[in-house]
């Protein structure tokens, strides 16, 4: 058979369920095609033995009228389809309910797509009313105090605020010990064989399923994100999903870039979904994108219910880089743990030095903190998973997968698997390094507009998913609900927002409001913020060597650090401002502002 160009186009089956396959210019094929359209299509066919010729007439009078059929039934013009021929499709699976087809220029790989919606219908609930009121309850309680404490005992209000601000900064000292000692274990670990520490395991073989969802990325970075995984000392354990949406330029492109790309890298397996758009009860995002590409792997992959203990998903942005050892760390963690499913949670610390150095101070100074907080405070307190992390397929099954209505995956996973074990879930740490692209712009301008875009999607996700949490906790244990709700509203309501503004209006009431301040309580305060700074030089102390760990060459002077350093308040300061508008933005418009808006990483 003659080479022919072929092309991913969509087509349609009887039950109205769009579908991808390559297309040719030529129908070459025409009774394989004869034998996909009996058993896929249900067209009834009376002669299988036609003539090539009456095949071709035949096929388009019966494909004619059916599609005419479905359009009347659907309430659409049937020009709306387009008349295609599918050929060099050499497998149809037994369960064909799935609409998952196998095509033969990518024998080892799969595209899917389907119109399921297997999650339960969204409930509306109260627009406004809602829980993450709270945030706003306790910003209101502690930022204004000390402008009207003073009035009530001018005594009261200079003992009162130093004790108040002790606390925050003691919070952030806890975090930069901590983060220091997660820090170390790093190092520690920066050449280490993983491999070797699960010898003794070959009866339990773990097997991996990577996923990353994509919309308008550039393939490029996209590829560079999968090359990555590839690059995996265990990349034969690796099934790899790549998840796009319906509404992807030049989707079909891509996929047939990245499959030409890493056909041959050594993946178990390559699946690219395309997940529908406007299905209902979701809302467009990473959340309803992954879970609808790891439904799909699920069903493509035919795993049975006993080899889900054994199998890790794990779940990433188009803009991660993994190290080398990660899958062998995750699969050493996950056995030594003694295989904890239902129980655990893996992260990998996340650091932003992609370009970082080429960044404003803002955006730098954000990246840093970031990782800051989650060797500090997000591991080690169990609050939530960010961006990349790994689970157990079978934690994802039990949970009914990810929510597709909310836009912050990682918290809504936590959450909502929560209410299915009935306890609090660990958040183990894989002791090696991740890097994610942060937020940036091609201008200092637009990179400010994206730094304050995202922290205020980070934020109104927060507040969402709380208020997701005191609906759920319900059906948790006390104990276990009311331990991680807490936690949980110190570090987004007090930490993140609070603690900056508080800052703020507390130096303003000792320099304006407050007689006769004591020079002792003076010196207490100026004592405190020198000790907050050395807890912000932590932050750079350990970017300093984390970048030699991560092999990336950064071009960043003394002095242009020490600026970046001493910006730090300031930068965090403005965070809090615009968690502070976020947060009283879904109190005015309700859920509706509780959309995933994706990052820009073209200048990556």
């Amino acid at each position: 058979m003659a080479s022919n160009p072929k092309v991913l186009k969509r087509f349609f089956s009887e039950q109205g369920r769009q579908n991808y396959a390559y297309i040719s210019e030529e129908n070459e094929t025409n009774m394989t095609m004869l034998s996909l359209l009996k058993q896929y299509h249900r067209i009834p066919f009376e002669h299988d033995q036609q003539s090539k010729k009456n095949f071709l007439s035949q096929f388009k009078l019966q494909a004619e009228h059916k599609i005419d059929n479905f359009g009347k039934e659907a309430g659409h013009d049937s020009g709306l389809f387009e008349t295609l021929t599918v050929s060099d499709v050499i497998s149809i699976p037994e369960d064909s309910k799935n609409n998952i087809i196998s095509v033969s220029s990518i024998p080892s790989h799969t595209i899917v797509e389907t119109n399921e919606n297997s999650h339960r219908e969204m409930k509306s609930g109260s627009q406004r009313f809602r829980w993450n009121l709270l945030f706003n309850v306790l910003v209101w309680s502690i930022v204004p105090l000390p402008f009207w404490i003073p009035f009530v005992s001018n005594r009261l209000a200079y003992l009162l605020l130093p004790c108040i601000q002790g606390v925050f900064v003691f919070m952030w000292l806890i975090i930069a010990i901590l983060a220091l000692k997660n820090s170390l274990i790093l190092y520690l670990n920066r050449s280490h064989d993983f491999t070797k520490e699960y010898v003794g395991y070959e009866k339990i073989p773990i097997r991996h399923i990577v996923t990353i969802s994509c919309y308008k990325e550039p393939v490029d970075l996209i590829a560079r994100s999968v090359q990555t995984v590839a690059d995996q000392t265990e990349v034969h354990r690796i099934t790899m999903v790549i998840s796009f949406e319906q509404r992807t330029p030049d989707k079909e492109k891509k996929c047939q870039f990245l499959q030409e790309k890493f056909q041959n890298c050594g993946f178990e397996k390559i699946i690219f979904t395309i997940h529908p758009f406007g299905l209902p009860n979701e809302i467009p995002g990473k959340c309803s994108n992954s879970n609808y590409g790891l439904r799909m792997a699920v069903k493509e992959m035919n795993i049975t219910d006993d080899e889900m203990d054994n199998i890790l998903v794990t779940t990433c942005d188009a803009d991660s880089k993994f190290s080398p050892q990660y899958i062998a760390a995750l699969t050493s963690k996950y056995l030594k743990e003694n295989r904890p499913a239902l129980t655990t949670i893996y992260q990998a610390p996340l650091f932003y030095n992609w370009k970082l150095d080429s960044l404003s101070f803002v955006t730098r100074v954000t990246g840093l903190l970031r990782s800051l907080l989650m060797l500090g405070a997000l591991i080690p307190f169990n609050i939530n998973t960010m961006s990349i992390f790994s689970f157990s397929l079978r934690l994802a099954k039990e949970g009914d997968f990810v929510h597709p209505a909310y836009q912050m995956d990682d918290i809504i996973c936590l959450i909502r698997w929560m209410g299915v074990t009935q306890k609090r879930l660990r958040i183990s740490m894989i002791p090696v390094p991740v890097v994610s692209g942060p937020t940036l712009g091609e201008t200092i301008e637009t990179e400010i507009i994206e730094w304050t875009r995202q922290a205020r999607r980070w934020t109104i996700g927060a507040a969402e998913v709380f208020h997701y949490f005191i609906i759920k906790s319900r059906r948790m244990p006390a104990i276990a609900a009311c331990s991680w709700g807490i936690v949980f509203l110190i570090y987004y309501g007090v930490l993140l927002c609070t603690s900056g503004l508080f800052g703020l209006t507390a130096t303003l009431s000792i320099a304006l409001l407050i007689k006769d301040v004591p020079v002792v309580i003076s010196n207490i305060m100026y004592g405190l913020l020198g000790l907050q700074m050395l807890t912000f030089s932590v932050a750079f102390f350990i970017d300093a060597f984390i970048a030699k760990l991560l092999n990336v060459n950064e071009c960043i002077c003394l002095i242009r650090n020490l600026f970046h350093f001493i910006t730090t308040p300031f930068v965090l300061l403005g965070y809090s401002f615009v968690e502070f508008y976020a947060l009283h933005e879904v109190v005015i418009f309700g859920k509706k502002v509780c959309k995933h808006g994706a990052s820009k990483k073209v200048a990556l």
